[in-house]
C-alpha cells in the first residue's frame, strides 16, 4: 500500500521526498558477455536434447531403453572453441573486408580471390581446393548475414567466453535437464578425443563441433 511504501522509503531507507515522485533506480550496464554465455548454455542444452532424442530413436529397443529410463546414460560433449583452417582464413579476410559503420562487405569476388590465393599457398592440390571451394560460399553467407545483424564480433574466431568453462561449471544443470548420470566435456582438438568417443568417433567427423555449437554422444554406463 502507499502508506507502507512511504514508511519504508523515509524511515527504513532514509530517503528524502516521496517514493511516489522518486525516479527508477539507476542500473549498471548489462554484462553482454555473461548474457551471451547464458544463451550459449541454454542453446547447447537444447541441442544436446535433440541429439539425445535422435540417438535414442536409432538405438535398438530392449535393455538399452530400460537402462536409459533408469538414468544410466553418460553424455560425452565435444567442444571446439576456435575456427581453424579455411574457416579461420575466411573470418580473417571478412574482418578486413567489413565496414563496421555501414555494416557492409567488399564484393564477394574480392573476398574469394584473396581466399583462393591463401589456400593455394597452403594446399595447391586442385581437387582439395575444389572440395573446399564448394563449402566457402554457404559459410561466407551465414557469417556475413550474422555480422550485418550483430556487428564485427560475429567475425571472431572464437566466442568472447570459454565454452568449456561454461559447460564444465554447469554440468549439474546439464545432467538434470537431460536426465543423465554423468557428463564429460572434451576438447575436440585433443588428439585423444577420438579414442574417448569410442565407437562414436566417426560421428565426430560427420557432425563436428564448431565455435558456439558443441556436439554430444550418449553412452550407457555399466
Amino acid at each position: 500500500c502507499p502508506q507502507f511504501a512511504e514508511h519504508v522509503w523515509r524511515q527504513v531507507l532514509k530517503k528524502d521526498g516521496s517514493v511516489i515522485t522518486a525516479g527508477w533506480p539507476a542500473s549498471e550496464e548489462p554484462d553482454l558477455v555473461l548474457k551471451g554465455a547464458n544463451k550459449y548454455l541454454q542453446d547447447s542444452i537444447v541441442l544436446m536434447r535433440e541429439l539425445l532424442a535422435k540417438q535414442l530413436l536409432t538405438a535398438k529397443k530392449g535393455a538399452q531403453v530400460t537402462e536409459v529410463a533408469e538414468g544410466k546414460l553418460k553424455g560425452l560433449v565435444y567442444v571446439k572453441e576456435e575456427y581453424l583452417g579455411w574457416k579461420a582464413h575466411c573470418l580473417e579476410i571478412l574482418q578486413r573486408k567489413f565496414d563496421q559503420e555501414t555494416r557492409t562487405f567488399a564484393p564477394d569476388s574480392e573476398i574469394l580471390e584473396e581466399l583462393r590465393k591463401i589456400m593455394h599457398k597452403e594446399d595447391g592440390e586442385a581437387e582439395k581446393l575444389k572440395q573446399i571451394d564448394q563449402r566457402w560460399m554457404p559459410f561466407l553467407k551465414v557469417v556475413k548475414d550474422k555480422a550485418i545483424a550483430e556487428g564485427s564480433q560475429a567475425l571472431s574466431l572464437r566466442l568472447p567466453f570459454g565454452e568449456m568453462q561454461v559447460l564444465e561449471s554447469n554440468k549439474d544443470l546439464i545432467k538434470w535437464q537431460l536426465g543423465l548420470e554423468e557428463v564429460e566435456i572434451h576438447d575436440a582438438t585433443d588428439p585423444n578425443a577420438a579414442s574417448i568417443a569410442g565407437r562414436h568417433a566417426p560421428l565426430l567427423n560427420q557432425n563436428p563441433p564448431s565455435p558456439g555449437r558443441p556436439t554430444a554422444f550418449f553412452v550407457i554406463l555399466p
